[in-house]
């Protein structure tokens, strides 16, 4: 019993001693310049349709955000949604990809492209 306590007693005053002597860490700041990367918006919203989607659904596609509209389908100008959306439901061929101008919102002006498999 001897010995535990005084195995016991060296290890607790080794842990004490080791927190005692502990090097205090020390904060180096140097000057730093910070360069404010703000990228701009994308080229272009990708979006992929499968092959079993009616035109009459692309309009349901493309989501909007709040005050965004779309002024031109295939660099063709819209008048409004209503006229966008009628233009995507008569779609009779099906081409490869049909692309959007939509502005407005926060981001401004964007494209997205309907990708028709």
């Amino acid at each position: 019993m001897l010995l535990f306590r005084s195995l016991a007693l060296g290890l607790l005053g080794a842990c004490f001693l080791l927190l005692a002597l502990r090097p205090t860490p020390t904060r180096v700041v140097d000057h730093v310049d910070r360069v404010v990367y703000r990228p701009g918006p994308p080229a272009a919203t990708l979006v992929d349709v499968a092959a079993g989607v009616q035109a009459a659904q692309l309009g349901a596609l493309v989501h909007l955000d709040g005050g965004e509209h779309v002024i031109a389908i295939d660099d063709r100008p819209m008048t409004g949604d209503l006229d966008a959306g009628a233009v995507l439901a008569q779609l009779t061929s099906r081409p490869a990809f049909v692309d959007l101008e939509i502005a407005g919102g926060h981001s401004g002006q964007r494209r997205v492209v309907l990708l028709l498999h």
